[in-house]
């Protein structure tokens, strides 16, 4: 008996939106911790910088996401097409 297993491979899109809901987590962790209170100028800078950071991926990882869901409709709807077009070329 032969026995095929076969392995899921997540698509763009699904590896964009874990993609972005990582990025999501590390801002949210960014922005809640709070600074230690005898934090000098340039830590409180540093953590500015790193939630700027977070915040332009975050808008990145979003543009694509979106891009993503546009291509993945238009590919949808060029398989429905083409579903339809073959439905009628054997009479179904």
């Amino acid at each position: 008996m032969v026995t095929h297993t076969t392995f899921h491979k997540p698509s763009k899109v699904e590896r964009a939106r874990e993609r972005l809901d990582t990025a999501v987590k590390r801002l949210e962790t960014a922005l809640s911790e709070n600074p230690r209170a005898g934090a000098s100028a340039g830590d409180h800078a540093e953590v500015g910088e790193q939630v700027v950071a977070l915040q332009i991926e975050v808008q990145a990882l979003q543009s694509e996401n979106t891009s993503l869901r546009n291509i993945n409709s238009q590919v949808s709807d060029r398989l429905d097409s083409a579903i339809g077009r073959l439905k009628l070329a054997i009479g179904d």
